[in-house]
């Protein structure tokens, strides 16, 4: 996302803040056992990255505590910017339950002062005893990697979280998703060999196992087919099935802001044609007209190539056969959003027309963000249902919602998203490893602002617990009566809708509350089974409600097809 760059003054603000002195040394990632926990040790991997402790040939000290019980501890010697122990957790020392553990690490003492350094930022993690965890695998791009989030605040995590709490079994999450990253680079790898990823390195995946350690750097590569690949590879290797699979994608590939919001990349001036292009694999010219734009672009090398339902297909073949969710897209701009200075077109590396164009349609940014929030959630619902037309093995895949509003917006009266590139839990590791690891520093400091907030997280994992698929799929008890919500297909632009709910097939209880979501980034709150909604614009909405009963049970419901609005 480039938003936090277009912002006015961001920039500059991210590189002069630094990060708090605590931070380092800083526990980069962990990786636990992938094999079930049933009458072994626990094994695992950290890895700690501080740059000034390899400058100082420094020795790090690292421990795993449960609660106060300090469960391993361990030193390695800082060659390099990442360094990396083993640890092993003796069988009798794992906990019958899930238990958090924490993972922290000081700089030990120096012969020159005989003081060891304080421990720096915590990273947390859970773990149990059990024969079958809920495993979890995201791709994606920065909305799936949860760019400025910690890792157990990412929502693909949480969702994991929640089900393995829902179903008894705890879970287990592994990350391939990386900040920036297009649905598919047709020319990357030579020929779209998707194998030869395995065959190929990033700096951003330090110990080269497909998890992007450094996923916090924007890059475009990995694409989303390749980190498919990584982890059907990584489930081989350990002898695992994965239950779910969390995947995003296609935003990038027409650029999140240039593109989107000012129409200046070729090729997407007609939105709803570059949504059909990549967001569905549809429609590419033989030649990319963006290859050459002079700013960064996703669009460079993520033009054309395969749509979501291939990657859904392909997340589906992982060994497990595992269900799928597409994360649908929330309003990271939208017109509850304050209004973007006219400044931020300049200074960019646009010249000429495309800085008039720039300037001329920055007004209608937000109004072009909503639009392809919708057009792209279309597209992913549509990707889903064809998927599952095809499927041999019954439905498995959804597209599911956040049930996010236009004012959850950046800068919007009830924003769950970043707003600032300063604020987020990220920060001190973009702040050393982005001049370090990426091409554009300066975008990648400030590539927080507008993603989800640990609030918008939560909304994003707490939604899809109460989507009807993925409960039914998990074996979850339905949250409430089943609840049918009827809507008409058509619409004129501006006229009444009429949006009914029966339960069971008949009238539903009194004391019932209504959420209606009617797919166009608003939503209302009733108390009656009945609300009529007029739509503003031209497009597809597929309306969703979310019904509360009087004890506190909630039940989410959506139409069996879209309104046309024309």
């Amino acid at each position: 996302m480039l938003l936090g760059q277009l912002l006015g003054g961001l920039p500059a603000a991210a590189q002069t803040a630094g990060p708090p002195g605590s931070a380092y040394p800083l526990v980069l990632d962990v990786d636990l056992t992938p094999n079930p926990v049933c009458s072994g040790p626990v094994r695992g991997r950290v890895q700690v990255y501080d740059p000034a402790a390899a400058k100082a040939g420094a020795t790090v000290e690292w421990r795993v505590r449960a609660g106060g019980e300090q469960l391993a501890v361990g030193r390695v010697a800082m060659d390099a910017s990442v360094g990396t122990a083993e640890f092993s957790i003796p069988f009798d020392r794992v906990p019958a339950t899930d238990t958090a553990l924490q993972f922290d690490a000081h700089i030990v003492s120096s012969a020159a002062d005989g003081k060891a350094g304080p421990y720096g930022k915590v990273w947390r993690d859970t773990v149990r005893r059990g024969c079958d965890p809920v495993r979890v695998a995201s791709v994606g791009d920065s909305v799936v990697w949860g760019q400025g989030l910690d890792h157990d605040h990412k929502f693909p995590y949480l969702t994991g979280e929640l089900l393995g709490r829902a179903t008894g079994r705890g879970h287990q999450h592994m990350d391939y998703s990386i900040s920036g990253a297009v649905l598919d680079a047709p020319e990357l790898p030579a020929g779209n060999d998707d194998s030869a990823c395995l065959r190929s390195s990033e700096k951003q995946d330090p110990d080269d196992d497909g998890e992007m350690e450094f996923g916090e750097v924007t890059q475009q590569v990995p694409d989303i087919f390749c980190q498919l690949e990584q982890a059907g590879a990584q489930a081989r290797a350990g002898g695992y099935g994965l239950d779910l699979v969390v995947v995003n994608g296609c935003i990038n590939d027409m650029d999140p802001f240039f593109g989107i919001a000012a129409a200046i990349t070729p090729g997407s001036k007609n939105l709803p044609e570059a949504v059909r292009r990549e967001c569905s694999g549809i429609g590419a010219a033989a030649e990319n007209p963006a290859k050459d734009v002079p700013y960064f672009s996703g669009a460079k090398v993520g033009y054309g190539g395969r749509g979501m339902q291939a990657a859904i297909e392909k997340a589906h073949s992982l060994p497990g056969r595992p269900k799928v969710i597409v994360a649908d897209f929330y309003f990271a701009l939208s017109r509850s959003s304050a209004p973007l200075p006219a400044s931020t077109c300049s200074g960019r590396g646009l010249t000429g027309a495309r800085l008039t164009t720039c300037k001329g349609t920055l007004g209608q940014a937000a109004e072009r963000y909503e639009q392809y929030t919708q057009l792209a959630n279309d597209a992913y619902r549509k990707a889903a249902a064809a998927a599952n037309e095809s499927s041999t093995d019954g439905p498995y895949a959804v597209a599911a919602d956040g049930l996010f509003t236009v004012d959850s917006a950046v800068l919007a009266p009830h924003s769950t998203v970043w707003n600032t590139p300063v604020a987020d839990p990220a920060l001190a590791l973009r702040t050393r490893a982005c001049p370090e690891l990426s091409p554009t520093p300066a975008q990648c400091l400030s590539a927080a602002v507008a993603h989800p907030d640990i609030d918008g997280a939560r909304q994003y994992a707490d939604s899809f617990l109460l989507n009807p698929s993925v409960r039914e799929w998990f074996r979850l008890p339905p949250g409430g009566p089943r609840a049918l919500l009827s809507v008409p297909k058509d619409a004129p632009v501006g006229s009444e809708v009429r949006l009914t709910v029966t339960v069971d097939g008949r009238q539903p209880a009194v004391g019932n509350r209504y959420r209606w979501q009617f797919g166009d980034g608003t939503q209302q709150e009733t108390s009656e089974s009945s609300v009529t909604h007029a739509y503003g614009r031209e497009g597809p909405y597929l309306p969703r409600l979310v019904v509360t009963a009087e004890d506190g049970r909630q039940v989410l419901t959506e139409a069996a097809h879209t309104v046309t609005v024309s």
